[in-house]
């Protein structure tokens, strides 16, 4: 069953979650014979990837809730292709084709949300509006927000994100950042983010006042204040900091271990990133990276992020038993897999056939 399915979303990069989860959304459901289109700010990285693709772009434009020409454009593209689906991303972008499908009295046209955020919503995003979308929602912790802020009749839905586990776990590899800051192969270090540094920073500080022999390579960019921060640590001459990275899988193969104190994260594909490389997780027990994983999974730990001796005494359990890092490690892949990306887009196709009728 062949579906005319329109993509939006209000954003510039290629490198955020949600612009990944958009992106590759519309690449594999084209692959699978699909009639794909995207309204994406034109001259865009992500507009520009999405063209790449064979993918034609609906141009809008940067605005509120309900922008004007972003409605006009929508509703241009909607009387002209008569999409099956129409499927928003952000806030920004929730009433267009909502509006769209009203104005131009194309009533069978579904119209989806992704909720990205662990926040109920704001503004524009009344009770009201949810109950006339179908809402994917990431996760279970954001499921569980989205019940209690949704009105009685809303179509509330969980297909959890997908990564491309090939990239991680079969494709060749090199520890690229290990080599990059002259680490020894047989040194320990931990991998985390630049994201949640207020927490992030007093986990840092204690795994290394705890070993004096580990390493800590740090990804993405981070403010002017924060690398002043790190610099009055001690221990600072041990962390490494990439500036933003392109090739992700080159960072996980450079660590034994990954470090994601994400308490208020809606999902965390950088936990599944993370695990289908074979590092062992540490994450906080809140929040949608909590899920990924369980203790029966035995590839991580879920913890307090805001007692740092709790991430010292996991560290120091998986560094100092090799042969239970060894485990843990295994396992994550098994995890990680999970997560392939072909999982996400069947859960999301399944959805658009139910909408329409097409399947029970």
């Amino acid at each position: 069953m062949k579906l005319k399915i329109l993509q939006i979303l209000n954003r510039h990069l290629i490198t955020g979650g949600m612009e990944l989860y958009t992106f590759n959304l519309a690449k594999y459901l084209k692959a699978r014979g699909h009639d794909i289109m995207v309204a994406a700010r034109p001259d865009t990285d992500f507009a520009n990837a999405v063209s790449k693709e064979g993918i034609e772009i609906i141009p809008i434009t940067r605005g509120g809730a309900v922008q004007p020409y972003n409605v006009f454009q929508i509703m241009k593209g909607l009387a002209r292709h008569k999409f099956d689906i129409m499927h928003s991303h952000t806030g920004n972008d929730y009433w267009p084709p909502l509006l769209a499908k009203w104005l131009t009295a194309n009533l069978n046209s579904r119209v989806f949300v992704t909720r990205h955020l662990l926040s109920p919503p704001r503004g524009f995003s009344t009770r009201f509006y949810f109950q006339n979308v179908d809402t994917i929602c990431v996760s279970k912790s954001v499921l569980g927000v989205m019940k209690k802020f949704s009105a009685e009749g809303s179509r509330l839905h969980l297909v959890y994100p997908g990564i491309k586990t090939a990239l991680f776990n079969s494709a060749p590899v090199t520890p690229y950042y290990r080599e990059k800051y002259s680490i020894g192969k047989d040194e320990f270090v931990i991998g985390t983010m630049h994201k949640w540094f207020s927490k992030n920073i007093k986990i840092l500080a204690a795994l290394l006042n705890a070993f004096s022999d580990i390493k800590i390579i740090l990804a993405g960019a981070l403010k002017d204040f924060e690398i002043d921060e790190l610099k009055k640590m001690g221990s600072a001459d041990r962390v490494f900091l990439t500036g933003p990275i392109r090739n992700m899988p080159e960072f996980y193969k450079s660590c034994n271990l990954f470090v994601f104190p994400s308490f208020d994260e809606a999902f965390g594909m950088v936990v599944c990133e993370a695990l289908a490389s074979g590092l062992p997780v540490l994450t906080a027990d809140t929040g949608g990276a909590s899920e990924i994983f369980t203790e029966s999974d035995e590839c991580g730990f879920a913890m307090n992020a805001d007692s740092p001796d709790e991430f010292v005494k996991a560290a120091a359990f998986l560094k100092n038993n090799p042969e239970k890092l060894s485990l843990f490690s295994a396992n994550a892949v098994k995890t990680g897999m999970k997560y392939d990306i072909s999982s996400m887009v069947d859960g999301v196709e399944k959805l658009y056939f139910k909408s329409l009728g097409l399947i029970k």
